[in-house]
C-alpha cells in the first residue's frame, strides 16, 4: 500500500489520488511505501528551494510517525529502480 502527498505552500501534507502522472517537476512529493517500510521524498527539478526545504521537514517529522520506516530522499532525473517500480505500478 502507497499513501502520496504534496508538500503545500503552508508546509503541510496534502494527500493526492495516485494517478498515472504523478511526478510534477514543479513539486515535492512524499510517498509512503508500507510493504519496503520507506517514505520516499520525491523533488522535482522545478519545485521551489521552500518546498524541497519543507519537504526535507516533513518527512523527519513522519520519521517519528512511522520509526521502522527508512527515507529515501529522491532528486528528479536520479530515481532508483525501488522507486521506478513503484510509480509504474500506480495507475
Amino acid at each position: 500500500m502507497v499513501d502520496a502527498f504534496e508538500i503545500d505552500s503552508k508546509a503541510k501534507l496534502v494527500e493526492i489520488k495516485l494517478i498515472k502522472d504523478i511526478l510534477d517537476t514543479t513539486k515535492t512529493l512524499v510517498f509512503i511505501d508500507h510493504d519496503s517500510k520507506t517514505i520516499f521524498l520525491w523533488r522535482g527539478k522545478k519545485a521551489t528551494i521552500f518546498e524541497k526545504l519543507i519537504g526535507t521537514r516533513v518527512a523527519a517529522k513522519l520519521s517519528h510517525k512511522y520509526p521502522k520506516y527508512r527515507i529515501r530522499p529522491i532528486a528528479e532525473g536520479e530515481e532508483p529502480a525501488a522507486f521506478k517500480s513503484l510509480i509504474k505500478s500506480i495507475g
